[in-house]
C-alpha cells in the first residue's frame, strides 16, 4: 500500500499565532493553579461574590449593581453556551493545534465565543456603570480572565473578544434596565467603596 500523505499543516492565522505564543509560556505547577483560578472565578462566582459585598457596603446603589452585574453574568453564559455555540459549532483549539497545553479537563462544548470572558465583561460593564472610577480595575479584572482562558489552552483571542463584547452589551443593557447609576462628584467619592475595597470584593 502506498504510503498515506501527511495531514495538511494547519493555518496560521493571527488567532493561531496569539494562541501559540500565550499558550506556550511557560507553565508551573503554581501558576497553572492562580491562572486557574483567575479563570474559575471568572466564570461568575468571583463577580458574584463581589456583587454581594457591594450590596452590603453601598445602600441601594450597591443592591442595585449587585443585582444587574449577577443578572448579566448569568444571561451572557446562557447566551454564550446555549445559544451562540451550538450556532458557531468552532471547534476548541486542541483540535488543530497539537502541541497546545491544556490545563483543566477538555470540555466537550464548542470554543466561540468564550463563555468565562462573556460573562466577566457583563458584571464588569454593569459594576462601571455604579462605580465609574473603578472602571479601569474593572476593566483589567474581566480581560484577565480572557486571556487566562487562552493561556490554559481553551480558547483562541477571537473567542475572547466575542465574549468580551457580548458581555459588554448585555451588562450595559442589565444596567440601565435595572437602574444602575454612579453618584457624581463629592457625592461619589463620599459613598463609594474604595478602589481597594473593590479589588479585595473581586478578587474573592
Amino acid at each position: 500500500m502506498p504510503d498515506e500523505l501527511p495531514a495538511p499543516p494547519a493555518p496560521s492565522t493571527l488567532d493561531a499565532r496569539f494562541y501559540e505564543f500565550l499558550n506556550g509560556l511557560p507553565h508551573t505547577r503554581y501558576s497553572d493553579r492562580y491562572i486557574g483560578l483567575v479563570s474559575d472565578l471568572g466564570e461568575g462566582a468571583g463577580w458574584a461574590f463581589a456583587g454581594i459585598w457591594l450590596a452590603s457596603l453601598d445602600g441601594k446603589r450597591g443592591r442595585r449593581a449587585a443585582i444587574a452585574s449577577t443578572a448579566a453574568a448569568a444571561l451572557s453564559t446562557y447566551v454564550a453556551q446555549r445559544l451562540l455555540k451550538p450556532i458557531f459549532r468552532r471547534n476548541r483549539p486542541w483540535f488543530t493545534r497539537e502541541a497546545a497545553q491544556v490545563v483543566g479537563g477538555k470540555t466537550p462544548d464548542h470554543s466561540f465565543p468564550s463563555g468565562h470572558t462573556a460573562a466577566s465583561f457583563a458584571a464588569a460593564t454593569a459594576l462601571a456603570m455604579a462605580y465609574p472610577s473603578a472602571r479601569p480595575l474593572l476593566y483589567v479584572t474581566a480581560t484577565a480572565v480572557g486571556l487566562s482562558r487562552i493561556h490554559l489552552g481553551h480558547h483562541f483571542l477571537s473567542d475572547v473578544i466575542g465574549g468580551a463584547l457580548l458581555g459588554t452589551g448585555i451588562g450595559l443593557v442589565s444596567g440601565l434596565a435595572i437602574g444602575v447609576q454612579g453618584q457624581p462628584g463629592r457625592a461619589r467619592k463620599r459613598s463609594s467603596p474604595s478602589l481597594e475595597t473593590l479589588r479585595r470584593s473581586i478578587a474573592g
